[in-house]
């Protein structure tokens, strides 16, 4: 199976589990976020999956290379051999020539494989990695969308709170004031009730004074009457 068609089923498998899955994500940044990393970890395998394929390649670039130098050599030794006469080993080095071409055409025809695969694997792994980078900016700006609603809702329930205080507090300060006004009320009633009964000792304390302010008056008159016979 190619890395193509993994890569596909890694997300297809993906995808049906978020779609089987029965429990309700109680955190829907939460659940963006958890998004947003398998994304990120499937970049780093598509990464590491051409990674390895480069890899491969250039070996077979280096395989390669090899089978050509020794295929120059074979027929440097063939040419040789021809030149001394010696036909036998001539023969012998275009055998082993033409064994060394059919090493090279296979080594070849996988290098160009490979190469496909690679350049596939990296243009999809360039798309994949262009896609990951948007989401990762909508699920930074949802981020910072859902702070910002949050931060507002506590803020509206700071509001509401301190209206209601507030709230209280007035109906507090009203009944605060009809108590005083009550017993200010009531004192007053007391004070003139006081003056009504006979035997209250408001009224008591004014004959008191009564009596003291006319005994005072005829001592002040008996001074004034013996300084005259004087």
């Amino acid at each position: 199976m190619s890395l193509g068609r993994r890569i596909s089923r890694i997300v297809r498998a993906n995808r049906t589990a978020a779609k089987d899955a029965k429990q309700k994500p109680t955190d829907p940044i939460q659940t963006v976020e958890q998004a947003h990393r398998q994304q990120l970890d499937l970049v780093d395998k598509a990464r590491r999956s051409v990674a390895d394929l480069a890899a491969n390649r250039h070996r077979l670039d280096l395989l390669a290379g090899e089978a050509r130098a020794e295929l120059d050599h074979l027929e440097r030794q063939a040419a040789d051999a021809v030149n001394a006469g010696d036909d036998d080993a001539a023969r012998a080095a275009l055998r082993r020539g033409l064994a060394v071409t059919k090493r090279l055409e296979t080594l070849s025809r996988q290098r160009d494989e490979l190469d496909s695969q690679v350049r596939q694997l990296d243009s999809n792994l360039q798309r994949l990695e262009t896609r990951v980078e948007d989401n990762g900016i909508r699920y930074q700006t949802l981020k910072a969308r859902h702070g910002a609603a949050q931060a507002e809702l506590g803020m509206q329930d700071a509001l509401t709170g301190s209206g209601q205080a507030a709230a209280g507090a007035e109906a507090a300060a009203r009944q605060a004031e009809l108590e005083a006004r009550r017993v200010q009320a009531q004192a007053a009633a007391h004070d003139e009730l006081s003056w009504t009964d006979p035997n209250s000792r408001r009224v008591e304390e004014a004959f008191e004074e009564l009596e003291a302010s006319s005994a005072a008056d005829r001592e002040l008159e008996r001074l004034k009457n013996r300084h005259l016979r004087d």
